[in-house]
Protein backbone atom coordinates (compact mmCIF):
# COMPACT_ATOMS: atom_id res chain seq x y z
CA UNK A 1 0.00 0.00 0.00
CA UNK A 2 0.67 3.67 -0.66
CA UNK A 3 2.40 5.32 2.36
CA UNK A 4 0.79 8.63 3.72
CA UNK A 5 2.76 11.70 3.44
CA UNK A 6 1.78 13.14 6.56
CA UNK A 7 1.19 11.18 9.74
CA UNK A 8 -1.00 13.06 12.40
CA UNK A 9 -0.77 11.78 15.60
CA UNK A 10 -3.64 12.63 18.53
CA UNK A 11 -2.70 11.75 21.74
CA UNK A 12 -6.73 10.99 23.50
CA UNK A 13 -7.25 10.94 27.19
CA UNK A 14 -10.69 11.79 28.78
CA UNK A 15 -12.14 13.96 26.26
CA UNK A 16 -15.11 12.77 24.57
CA UNK A 17 -16.94 16.25 24.43
CA UNK A 18 -14.38 17.10 22.40
CA UNK A 19 -12.91 14.21 20.72
CA UNK A 20 -15.73 14.25 17.75
CA UNK A 21 -14.94 18.08 16.55
CA UNK A 22 -11.32 17.40 16.36
CA UNK A 23 -11.61 14.21 14.18
CA UNK A 24 -14.28 16.19 11.75
CA UNK A 25 -12.18 18.79 11.49
CA UNK A 26 -8.93 16.51 10.25
CA UNK A 27 -11.37 14.33 8.43
CA UNK A 28 -12.04 17.74 6.84
CA UNK A 29 -8.75 18.80 5.29
CA UNK A 30 -8.09 19.97 1.90
CA UNK A 31 -4.96 17.74 2.34
CA UNK A 32 -6.20 14.56 1.79
CA UNK A 33 -3.07 12.23 1.47
CA UNK A 34 -2.63 11.29 5.50
CA UNK A 35 -3.03 9.44 8.29
CA UNK A 36 -4.42 9.42 11.31
CA UNK A 37 -3.03 7.81 14.35
CA UNK A 38 -4.84 7.91 17.82
CA UNK A 39 -3.36 6.86 20.59
CA UNK A 40 -5.75 6.47 23.29
CA UNK A 41 -4.04 6.72 26.46
CA UNK A 42 -6.22 4.49 28.71
CA UNK A 43 -9.00 7.08 28.74
CA UNK A 44 -12.08 5.70 30.99
CA UNK A 45 -15.18 7.73 29.22
CA UNK A 46 -15.97 6.91 25.77
CA UNK A 47 -13.19 8.36 24.01
CA UNK A 48 -11.81 4.86 22.94
CA UNK A 49 -15.38 3.89 21.47
CA UNK A 50 -15.49 7.04 19.37
CA UNK A 51 -11.96 6.66 17.96
CA UNK A 52 -13.13 2.76 17.35
CA UNK A 53 -16.48 3.97 15.34
CA UNK A 54 -14.89 7.35 13.59
CA UNK A 55 -12.06 4.19 12.70
CA UNK A 56 -14.54 2.20 10.84
CA UNK A 57 -16.20 4.94 8.74
CA UNK A 58 -12.67 6.51 7.53
CA UNK A 59 -9.77 3.82 6.79
CA UNK A 60 -6.76 6.61 7.47
CA UNK A 61 -7.73 6.86 11.46
CA UNK A 62 -6.11 4.25 13.36
CA UNK A 63 -6.44 3.48 16.52
CA UNK A 64 -3.51 2.17 18.99
CA UNK A 65 -4.68 1.76 22.85
CA UNK A 66 -2.57 1.24 25.61
CA UNK A 67 -2.52 1.61 29.56
CA UNK A 68 -2.49 5.36 30.57
CA UNK A 69 1.08 6.73 30.41
CA UNK A 70 0.37 10.56 29.99
CA UNK A 71 0.77 12.64 26.72
CA UNK A 72 4.14 12.23 26.41
CA UNK A 73 3.84 8.33 26.11
CA UNK A 74 1.14 8.63 23.87
CA UNK A 75 3.06 10.31 21.63
CA UNK A 76 6.00 8.51 21.50
CA UNK A 77 3.67 5.51 20.81
CA UNK A 78 2.46 7.33 17.51
CA UNK A 79 6.14 8.69 16.79
CA UNK A 80 6.89 4.48 16.92
CA UNK A 81 4.03 3.50 14.46
CA UNK A 82 4.04 6.75 11.93
CA UNK A 83 4.53 5.77 7.75
CA UNK A 84 4.00 9.35 6.64
CA UNK A 85 7.76 11.66 6.06
CA UNK A 86 6.28 14.20 7.38
CA UNK A 87 4.71 14.28 11.33
CA UNK A 88 1.84 16.90 12.42
CA UNK A 89 0.46 16.80 16.51
CA UNK A 90 -3.12 17.50 16.78
CA UNK A 91 -4.30 17.48 20.55
CA UNK A 92 -7.88 15.68 21.19
CA UNK A 93 -9.58 18.37 22.67
CA UNK A 94 -8.52 21.28 19.83
CA UNK A 95 -9.62 21.49 16.10
CA UNK A 96 -8.31 23.01 12.95
CA UNK A 97 -8.85 24.93 10.05
CA UNK A 98 -9.19 22.94 6.52
CA UNK A 99 -5.95 24.08 5.38
CA UNK A 100 -3.73 23.41 8.56
CA UNK A 101 -1.86 20.69 6.50
CA UNK A 102 -1.73 21.85 3.16
CA UNK A 103 -0.53 24.96 4.10
CA UNK A 104 2.44 23.63 5.82
CA UNK A 105 3.11 21.22 3.54
CA UNK A 106 3.24 23.87 0.66
CA UNK A 107 5.73 26.13 2.73
CA UNK A 108 7.79 23.44 3.86
CA UNK A 109 8.13 21.93 0.55
CA UNK A 110 8.12 24.93 -1.37
CA UNK A 111 10.78 26.40 1.07
CA UNK A 112 13.02 22.95 1.33
CA UNK A 113 12.34 23.54 4.69
CA UNK A 114 12.63 21.11 7.53
CA UNK A 115 9.84 22.29 10.02
CA UNK A 116 7.23 24.64 9.19
CA UNK A 117 4.56 26.75 11.83
CA UNK A 118 1.36 28.19 11.45
CA UNK A 119 -0.70 30.51 13.40
CA UNK A 120 -3.10 29.99 15.40
CA UNK A 121 -6.33 30.72 17.98
CA UNK A 122 -6.25 30.38 21.47
CA UNK A 123 -10.27 29.97 22.32
CA UNK A 124 -11.14 30.52 25.67
CA UNK A 125 -14.39 30.56 26.26
CA UNK A 126 -15.88 33.86 23.94
CA UNK A 127 -12.58 34.85 24.19
CA UNK A 128 -10.15 34.33 20.87
CA UNK A 129 -6.43 35.57 21.14
CA UNK A 130 -5.56 35.06 17.70
CA UNK A 131 -1.53 34.93 16.71
CA UNK A 132 -1.09 34.68 12.64
CA UNK A 133 1.50 34.70 10.32
CA UNK A 134 0.87 37.69 8.22
CA UNK A 135 4.22 37.24 5.85
CA UNK A 136 6.40 34.19 4.76
CA UNK A 137 9.26 34.12 7.04
CA UNK A 138 12.33 31.47 6.77
CA UNK A 139 14.98 31.67 9.36
CA UNK A 140 17.52 28.85 10.23
CA UNK A 141 18.15 26.76 13.78
CA UNK A 142 20.17 30.08 15.71
CA UNK A 143 17.00 32.43 14.79
CA UNK A 144 14.68 29.85 15.44
CA UNK A 145 15.50 29.03 19.27
CA UNK A 146 15.74 32.89 19.84
CA UNK A 147 12.30 33.33 18.92
CA UNK A 148 11.47 30.52 20.75
CA UNK A 149 12.95 32.19 24.46
CA UNK A 150 11.04 35.50 23.10
CA UNK A 151 7.83 34.28 22.19
CA UNK A 152 8.47 36.21 18.85
CA UNK A 153 6.10 34.28 15.81
CA UNK A 154 7.54 30.87 16.35
CA UNK A 155 6.85 29.17 19.96
CA UNK A 156 7.42 25.90 22.08
CA UNK A 157 4.48 24.54 21.26
CA UNK A 158 4.44 20.87 19.65
CA UNK A 159 1.02 21.30 17.75
CA UNK A 160 1.06 24.56 15.38
CA UNK A 161 4.03 22.75 13.52
CA UNK A 162 4.69 20.32 10.65
CA UNK A 163 7.86 18.52 10.83
CA UNK A 164 10.28 16.24 8.49
CA UNK A 165 10.08 12.59 10.38
CA UNK A 166 14.35 12.62 10.52
CA UNK A 167 14.14 15.38 13.08
CA UNK A 168 12.79 12.46 15.83
CA UNK A 169 15.40 10.49 15.05
CA UNK A 170 17.09 10.12 18.69
CA UNK A 171 14.08 12.52 19.70
CA UNK A 172 11.82 11.26 21.98
CA UNK A 173 8.98 13.53 24.53
CA UNK A 174 9.97 12.58 28.00
CA UNK A 175 7.58 10.46 30.19
CA UNK A 176 6.21 11.62 33.45
CA UNK A 177 7.06 15.55 32.95
CA UNK A 178 4.33 18.26 32.14
CA UNK A 179 5.96 20.77 29.41
CA UNK A 180 6.41 18.31 27.03
CA UNK A 181 7.01 20.64 24.14
CA UNK A 182 9.52 22.86 26.30
CA UNK A 183 11.37 19.97 26.72
CA UNK A 184 11.63 18.98 23.60
CA UNK A 185 10.46 21.48 20.06
CA UNK A 186 14.04 22.88 20.96
CA UNK A 187 16.22 19.85 20.30
CA UNK A 188 13.88 19.41 17.29
CA UNK A 189 14.75 23.46 15.96
CA UNK A 190 18.30 22.89 16.33
CA UNK A 191 18.25 19.56 14.41
CA UNK A 192 16.42 21.67 11.45
CA UNK A 193 18.44 23.73 8.49
CA UNK A 194 15.23 25.53 7.84
CA UNK A 195 12.52 26.63 9.73
CA UNK A 196 8.88 28.25 7.76
CA UNK A 197 6.32 29.98 8.89
CA UNK A 198 3.23 29.60 6.85
CA UNK A 199 0.93 32.39 6.66
CA UNK A 200 -2.50 32.38 7.48
CA UNK A 201 -4.37 30.55 10.88
CA UNK A 202 -4.66 26.71 10.80
CA UNK A 203 -4.91 25.55 14.82
CA UNK A 204 -7.36 25.92 17.20
CA UNK A 205 -5.70 25.52 20.78
CA UNK A 206 -8.81 25.13 23.03
CA UNK A 207 -8.30 26.19 26.88
CA UNK A 208 -9.86 23.45 28.76
CA UNK A 209 -10.56 24.01 32.21
CA UNK A 210 -9.92 20.47 33.32
CA UNK A 211 -6.95 19.54 31.63
CA UNK A 212 -3.20 18.79 33.34
CA UNK A 213 -1.50 21.96 32.49
CA UNK A 214 -4.81 24.51 33.35
CA UNK A 215 -6.30 22.64 36.23
CA UNK A 216 -5.87 22.72 39.52
CA UNK A 217 -2.36 23.71 41.51
CA UNK A 218 0.01 20.75 41.67
CA UNK A 219 3.41 20.02 42.09
CA UNK A 220 4.16 18.42 38.81
CA UNK A 221 3.70 22.00 37.22
CA UNK A 222 7.04 22.93 38.50
CA UNK A 223 8.29 21.23 35.50
CA UNK A 224 7.95 24.21 33.54
CA UNK A 225 10.81 25.19 35.38
CA UNK A 226 13.07 22.70 34.76
CA UNK A 227 12.57 22.52 31.06
CA UNK A 228 12.75 26.00 30.82
CA UNK A 229 16.15 25.64 32.19
CA UNK A 230 17.43 22.63 30.58
CA UNK A 231 16.35 24.68 27.04
CA UNK A 232 17.90 27.70 28.13
CA UNK A 233 21.27 25.95 29.07
CA UNK A 234 21.59 23.83 25.99
CA UNK A 235 20.91 26.87 23.85
CA UNK A 236 23.12 29.19 25.98
CA UNK A 237 26.12 26.91 25.61
CA UNK A 238 25.48 26.53 22.16
CA UNK A 239 25.09 30.18 21.17
CA UNK A 240 26.65 32.09 23.92
CA UNK A 241 25.74 35.54 22.24
CA UNK A 242 22.29 34.21 23.13
CA UNK A 243 22.48 34.41 27.02
CA UNK A 244 19.89 37.51 27.06
CA UNK A 245 17.54 35.53 25.25
CA UNK A 246 17.76 32.45 27.63
CA UNK A 247 17.71 34.48 30.57
CA UNK A 248 14.14 35.95 29.38
CA UNK A 249 12.86 32.53 28.95
CA UNK A 250 13.97 31.56 32.48
CA UNK A 251 12.00 34.75 33.87
CA UNK A 252 8.87 33.73 31.44
CA UNK A 253 9.41 30.56 33.52
CA UNK A 254 9.27 31.66 36.73
CA UNK A 255 6.17 34.15 35.85
CA UNK A 256 4.43 31.52 34.21
CA UNK A 257 4.43 29.29 37.23
CA UNK A 258 3.62 32.17 39.31
CA UNK A 259 0.69 32.55 37.43
CA UNK A 260 -0.74 29.57 37.70
CA UNK A 261 -0.47 29.35 41.28
CA UNK A 262 -2.93 32.59 41.50
CA UNK A 263 -5.03 31.22 39.12
CA UNK A 264 -5.48 28.12 41.40
CA UNK A 265 -6.10 30.41 44.28
CA UNK A 266 -3.63 28.44 46.07
CA UNK A 267 -1.61 30.28 48.14
CA UNK A 268 2.11 28.61 48.44
CA UNK A 269 4.73 30.88 50.16
CA UNK A 270 7.65 28.45 49.52
CA UNK A 271 6.71 28.42 45.99
CA UNK A 272 6.20 31.84 46.37
CA UNK A 273 9.56 32.31 47.24
CA UNK A 274 11.73 29.99 44.94
CA UNK A 275 9.73 31.71 42.48
CA UNK A 276 10.36 35.76 43.58
CA UNK A 277 13.84 35.01 43.85
CA UNK A 278 14.35 33.17 40.75
CA UNK A 279 12.66 36.38 39.19
CA UNK A 280 14.94 38.87 41.35
CA UNK A 281 18.25 37.16 39.86
CA UNK A 282 16.84 37.39 36.65
CA UNK A 283 15.20 40.82 36.26
CA UNK A 284 18.23 43.79 36.04
CA UNK A 285 19.17 41.66 32.57
CA UNK A 286 15.45 41.63 31.21
CA UNK A 287 14.65 45.16 32.43
CA UNK A 288 17.59 46.06 29.86
CA UNK A 289 17.09 43.93 27.20
CA UNK A 290 15.20 45.97 24.20
CA UNK A 291 13.67 42.90 22.98
CA UNK A 292 11.82 41.50 26.36
CA UNK A 293 8.52 41.83 25.92
CA UNK A 294 6.28 44.95 28.03
CA UNK A 295 4.61 42.36 29.76
CA UNK A 296 7.95 41.19 31.65
CA UNK A 297 8.61 44.39 32.53
CA UNK A 298 5.18 45.31 34.23
CA UNK A 299 5.18 42.27 35.87
CA UNK A 300 8.63 42.81 37.77
CA UNK A 301 7.15 46.04 38.81
CA UNK A 302 4.25 44.59 39.96
CA UNK A 303 5.95 41.70 42.13
CA UNK A 304 8.40 44.75 43.22
CA UNK A 305 5.27 45.50 45.65
CA UNK A 306 4.89 42.07 46.81
CA UNK A 307 2.91 39.18 45.89
CA UNK A 308 -0.57 39.83 46.66
CA UNK A 309 0.43 43.33 44.73
CA UNK A 310 1.66 40.79 41.52
CA UNK A 311 -1.14 38.35 41.77
CA UNK A 312 -3.96 41.53 41.73
CA UNK A 313 -2.15 43.12 38.60
CA UNK A 314 -2.35 39.33 37.14
CA UNK A 315 -5.91 39.28 37.65
CA UNK A 316 -6.47 42.62 35.82
CA UNK A 317 -4.59 41.61 32.96
CA UNK A 318 -6.12 38.76 32.30
CA UNK A 319 -9.70 39.95 32.58
CA UNK A 320 -9.49 42.69 30.06
CA UNK A 321 -6.64 40.98 27.60
CA UNK A 322 -7.88 41.17 24.31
Amino acid sequence: MKQPVISVIVPVYRTEAYLPRCLDSLLSQDFEDFEILAVDDGSPDASGGILEEYAARDGRIKVIHRENGGVSAARNTGLDAVSGAYIAFVDSDDWVEPAFLSSMYLALTGEGADIAACGYVNDEGDKHRVYTVEKRVTFGPREGLERMCYNDGYYVTTWDKLYKRTLFDGVRFPEGKLFEDTATTYLLTDKAEKIVLATGLGYHYVTNPDSITTGKWNPGKLDYIDAAEQMASYIENKYPDLKPACDRKRLHAAFSTLMQLVNSGVRDKEVERDLTQRIRALQKGVLSDQKAPKRDKMAILSLSFGFPAFAAAWRFYKKHIK
